[in-house]
């Protein structure tokens, strides 16, 4: 006997692990995102109709496409029937079993595998939700209770009701018994038999069909536009008090609610050979820089190789994941894909700083979310490449968890004492790195901007949960970039400087002449022929056209549906589209930054790069920062816990 329990989920969600339950992606043609299953999008189909309908947009593609299944069943994503014997479990005001997180011991629990449902099942025709009483709400019944609800309008379930009766009378008495009792079926779960799902599947959207030529969803806002799936939820409590008085054989089991979000799923590689996953990071504000990007990467490509990218995106808009897309049309080589970083829960309250969002510890998630690749390429999104990026998957990684290319920018910061922020201690950089992140002696710290992912060998080893461990447990001046260079110590194959060629923010021959020589020296050969630049630092040349490697910017954007925009915005200072609303605002600056930005400007004109006095003031800088940060952290009280 094949069953076949639908759960549906809306984004990035956890599945349940036995194959009985099969995660439907609803909505999905409204949806650019990959949140690692099947979409309802597919076949015979309404998945545009999900902001209205909810979950019904799953019910209709498994009446439509699942034509095999011998027993058919809805649940959601954090809503599931609990096939437990014996319950006995304890339930709130709505007659909810609530528990924390989908884990083992929540499926143990509540049966949630196929021989818990088949004898569950035994020899009756369908289980439905045990009736929640609303009088728990302090409605009468089940009329009242609809028309009490702030976002539901008694006239809409009204008209349901006459559509109802006008195609099937004998549904009066039905109705009348529904209507008028305190006990409902609610949260559209079910499992039934193939042909009482069919007869109900039918039955339910001729219905819904007439009602759409009666409804106007004028003036309504999101929750009161979800009205037919509200309205399903009685029309099912209608059909089978019919079906029950009928002589229908009905179990009852109780219904399950999750307080916590997680995710466990993955995404699977898109082309089935010469596949090279690439992953990107960034919010809405930086949808133009990863386009460039993007758009550097397909200028390099190798026709013959196939390039499957996921963005990791926070609050990108379906404006820009359209203009990204369009940016492969005619492209059968390329596959875009997008992934919402706020699935983890662990990402919510990390600590951040500066112009750096919650949005970078994204890359600690990349063994997470990618479930079979074998190597999985990282680029930073304010960055282009003049080089075929499909070259770094031949890199042989060896025993090594990661490649990526040594970081200058720390070896001129331990060179030149620069000093940590102070919720790590105010501490100067060697410090930092031998005693404060553990590191043995800092040189070999390498630079996150572009990381090759040995995901077999960290899939092999457990890496994953050692990044959690390391991201919990304290503080980090370069964020998760100190915490993966805390992590893969020793274990880093090292690339060639000109994959990661820093533009040099505007003071290219102040900072970096300070370094070691033989290092300045291998830093000017990479700048002659980069094959990728990274514009770290917040001089961008979006916003700074005269900064180093700017025309390679300005070069790769040209060509994209931002490069109007950008060019407006740097001439005008404002975007000529008033509409245009960023959905992640930008991040404020803390009164240090904001000091140091004003003081910028009237440094530079009085102490030119390359003068003797710029020279001299650098070092008081840096001293009087490492007492402004000493004092923060020690009135803070962070010295004391």
């Amino acid at each position: 006997m094949e069953i076949s329990i639908y759960t549906c989920h809306h984004k990035e969600s956890a599945f349940l692990a036995d194959s009985v339950f099969c995660p439907i992606h609803v909505g999905k043609a409204n949806s650019y995102n990959d949140i690692g299953c099947r979409g309802d999008d597919t076949g015979c189909n309404i998945s545009l109709k999900n902001p209205y309908y909810c979950e019904l947009t799953a019910q209709y593609w498994i009446w439509k496409n699942d034509l095999t299944s011998d027993y058919v069943g809805l649940m959601h994503y954090r809503r599931h029937l609990s096939f437990s014997e014996p319950d006995g479990f304890r339930r709130d005001q709505w007659g909810v079993i609530v528990e924390e997180e989908l884990d083992e011991a929540y499926q143990a629990k509540h049966g949630l595998n196929r021989d818990a449902v088949l004898e569950k099942l035994g020899n009756c025709d369908v289980i439905l939700p045990e009736k929640w009483d609303v009088r728990n709400a302090g409605s009468k019944n089940n009329y009242e209770h609809y028309g009490n609800s702030p976002d539901l309008f008694i006239s809409d379930y009204q008209e349901a009701v006459n559509a109802l009766l006008k195609q099937h009378p004998d549904f009066y008495d039905a109705v009348k018994e529904y209507n008028g009792s305190p006990l409902g079926y609610y949260t559209n779960m079910f499992v039934m038999k193939r042909d009482i799902f069919d007869d109900y599947s039918r039955w339910l959207f001729d219905i819904l069909d007439e009602l759409e030529d009666k409804l106007s969803l004028q003036g309504y806002n999101q929750q009161q536009s979800r009205v037919f799936g509200h309205i399903s939820e009685r029309l099912l409590g209608i059909y089978f008090t019919k079906k029950r008085n009928e002589g229908l054989n009905i179990k009852e089991v109780g219904r399950t609610f999750l307080s916590k979000e997680g995710f466990n799923g993955g995404v699977v590689p898109w082309y089935g050979e010469n596949n090279h996953p690439v992953v990107i990071c960034f919010d809405d504000n930086y949808s133009h820089s990863g386009g460039a990007l993007l758009n550097s990467i397909k200028n390099n490509a190798n026709p013959d190789k196939n390039y499957d990218i996921l963005v990791l995106e926070n609050g990108v808009s379906n404006r820009n994941k359209a203009r990204l897309k369009s940016l492969f049309d005619g492209c059968d080589n390329f596959n875009i894909r997008f992934f919402n970083i706020n699935a983890f829960d662990e990402i919510k309250d990390v600590h951040t700083r500066a112009h750096f969002s919650p949005a970078t510890y994204a890359r600690l998630f990349i063994p997470q979310v990618f479930k079979e690749q074998e190597k999985v390429l990282f680029i930073d999104a304010d960055t282009v490449v003049n080089d075929d990026i499909a070259n770094l998957f031949d890199v042989d990684l060896e025993d090594n968890l990661v490649a990526a290319v040594k970081d200058i920018v720390m070896e001129g910061f331990v060179k030149f004492k620069a000093i940590s922020d102070h919720h790590t201690g105010a501490l100067e950089a060697r410090d930092y790195l031998t005693d404060y992140l553990g590191l043995k002696d800092g040189v070999g710290y390498f630079q996150a901007g572009l990381i090759m992912f040995n995901l077999d060998k960290m899939r092999e080893e457990g890496t994953f949960d050692h990044l959690m461990e390391a991201l919990r447990l304290k503080p980090y001046w370069f964020l998760d970039q100190d915490i993966m260079n805390k992590v893969f110590e020793g274990r880093v194959r090292y690339l060639p400087l000109s994959w990661n060629v820093f533009h040099g923010n505007g003071n290219t021959f102040d900072f970096f002449p300070g370094l070691n020589f033989s290092t300045f020296s291998e830093f000017l050969e990479a700048r002659k022929n980069p094959s990728m630049v990274h514009y770290a630092g917040d001089q961008k040349p979006w916003n700074n056209p005269s900064v180093d490697f700017s025309d390679m910017y300005w070069n790769a954007l040209r060509g994209t549906p931002w490069y109007e925009e950008r060019v407006s915005t740097l001439v005008t200072g404002k975007l000529h589209d008033k509409k245009v609303v960023h959905e992640v605002p930008k991040k404020s600056l803390s009164k240090e930054e904001r000091f140091r930005s004003f003081l910028k400007p009237f440094f530079n004109k009085a102490f030119p790069h390359g003068s003797r006095g710029r020279m001299v003031l650098s070092k008081f800088y840096f001293r009087s920062l490492y007492v402004y940060r000493k004092a923060k952290f020690w009135f803070s009280g962070k010295a004391f816990r």
